[in-house]
């Protein structure tokens, strides 16, 4: 009976030496190649915002040069007579308020 507890005992202590060993094997094989494909088709976070930022640039719409010039003149046009309009009229109000205040 003592010498079946003993070779239980080696029997353990063997299995738990060779363990590890086999777990440090099983991580240490190459990866599969359904793995590997599955890593590629993934990438990280920041290079999936820029593969997928580029492809929308590539559907935009460029204006030519002739289109960005004329716009950018209707907006300063409009910049500078909303800001002469809204200038008369506080100039208008702040008058109004001093003769009303004084």
């Amino acid at each position: 009976m003592v010498k079946d507890q003993k070779t239980k005992e080696s029997k353990n202590i063997d299995q738990k030496s060779t363990a590890p060993k086999a777990r440090a094997q099983k991580s240490a094989e190459p990866k599969g190649k359904e793995q590997k494909t599955a890593e590629r088709r993934q990438p990280n976070a920041i290079q999936r915002y820029f593969n997928e930022t580029v492809g929308e640039l590539r559907k935009v719409s460029w204006p030519t040069r002739k289109e960005a010039t004329n716009l950018t003149i209707i907006v300063l046009v409009v910049i500078f007579s909303m800001s002469a309009l809204l200038g008369v009229l506080d100039f208008f109000f702040s008058k109004i308020f001093e003769l009303l205040l004084i």
